[in-house]
């Protein structure tokens, strides 16, 4: 799910507990708070305005995408919730950044150089440390490679088109696991990117159309100064009428 709201706020740590409850409602920030105090939020990768992360909700482990733009809070989550204005699992980060934002960007890196591996990519190499926190803890069984090659065959016609991929079968596990969430990481950055191009298109449309409307007001403002021009001719030829007027008159006087 993907949501725009006003927002007044500079940084996202601004975003207290209380003005989260009052935008989504009680019940929805209760579930967000409880995810957030049962440490379910994995942050990968923040900054002050804008934050990567992955909740371990009720039925899987679920990508969101927060960004704080000029006057603009925009969330996208690949869970199916229909809460509005945004989800559980946005509120949860948000209280994370609430709460740890000040220390998160440069925890964030420090994970990132520990653990990153090479990569030509860079949408790779943000996504690798994720899966090389869990390398090694468990071996990829047959069943798991044949489930694991199953899912991701589906998510390919979906990458950087849809928020949410296909469901995650429950049964897969360990490695396999943690390669569908840097799938998921890499679907999110895809759509980020396409909706950071479409931004773009949407504002230099409005440009544009901004120009057109100003370009004729100035035609109109043209015509009008016209109209003026010949309108104090006219009353400058009638003055001068006026004058020579009075000057024959003065002159018929005196004699």
């Amino acid at each position: 799910m993907r949501n725009r709201i006003s927002c007044s706020a500079q940084e996202l740590s601004q975003l207290d507990p209380d003005m989260l409850q009052s935008v989504v409602g009680e019940t929805v920030f209760k579930f967000g708070n409880q995810y957030f105090s049962d440490q379910r939020v994995k942050i990968l990768d923040a900054d002050r305005t804008q934050v990567m992360a992955e909740v371990n909700g009720a039925y899987g482990v679920y990508s969101q995408t927060i960004k704080l733009r000029t006057g603009t809070l925009s969330t996208r989550c690949s869970c199916p919730s229909t809460e509005q204005p945004f989800c559980r699992h946005c509120v949860a980060v948000l209280l994370h950044q609430f709460h740890n934002g000040s220390s998160l960007k440069a925890s964030v890196k420090a994970a990132h150089n520990d653990q990153a591996s090479p990569a030509s990519d860079s949408r790779v190499s943000a996504a690798v440390p994720y899966f090389e926190e869990s390398k090694g803890a468990v071996d990829l069984n047959f069943w798991e490679a044949i489930l694991f090659i199953d899912w991701v065959q589906k998510a390919v016609g979906l990458l950087g088109k849809e928020a949410t991929l296909p469901p995650v079968p429950d049964s897969l596990r360990g490695i396999a696991r943690e390669w569908v969430g840097v799938v998921e990481h890499l679907n999110s950055q895809l759509l980020e990117s396409e909706e950071d191009r479409c931004d773009v298109q949407r504002n230099l449309q409005s440009a544009e159309g901004m120009i057109d409307v100003l370009t004729k007001k100035l035609d109109v403002l043209k015509g009008e100064a016209e109209t003026a021009q010949q309108t104090c001719r006219g009353l400058e030829k009638k003055v001068k009428q006026l004058e020579d007027s009075l000057t024959e008159f003065s002159k018929l006087s005196s004699s």
